[in-house]
C-alpha cells in the first residue's frame, strides 16, 4: 500500500534520472528521438500530468507491487516469528 501511494514520486525521480534523449516508437510504428529535459521536479510533474494524465504517474505500479509484496511478507513473518520467540524466552526466566 505504501509503495503504491508513493509511486508517483518514484516515477518523477526516474524520469529526472533518464538520459536526455530517448528513442520511442509511436502507436503508428514510427521511430523517433525524443528529448527529455526537465527543469526540475515540478516541471516534470506538470509535463507528466499534461501529456499522460493521472495514469502517467502510475505506469509500472503493478509490476512494482508484485516485486515489493513478497519482500514485505517475508519481513512481516520474520518480525512476528522473532517477537513470538522473544516472548516465549522471557516467560521462562
Amino acid at each position: 500500500m505504501a509503495s503504491s501511494t508513493t509511486y508517483p514520486l518514484q516515477v518523477i525521480k526516474t524520469r529526472l534520472q533518464q538520459r536526455s534523449e530517448a528513442i520511442e516508437i509511436s502507436e503508428a510504428g514510427e521511430v523517433r528521438v525524443v528529448k527529455r529535459e526537465y527543469a526540475g521536479v515540478m516541471d516534470c510533474a506538470k509535463r507528466i500530468w499534461k501529456r499522460e494524465g493521472i495514469t502517467g504517474f502510475f505506469k509500472g505500479n503493478i509490476p512494482n507491487a508484485i516485486r515489493v509484496a513478497p519482500s514485505a511478507a517475508i519481513t512481516f513473518v520474520v518480525y512476528e516469528t522473532t517477537m513470538d520467540f522473544l516472548r516465549d524466552k522471557s516467560t521462562f526466566q
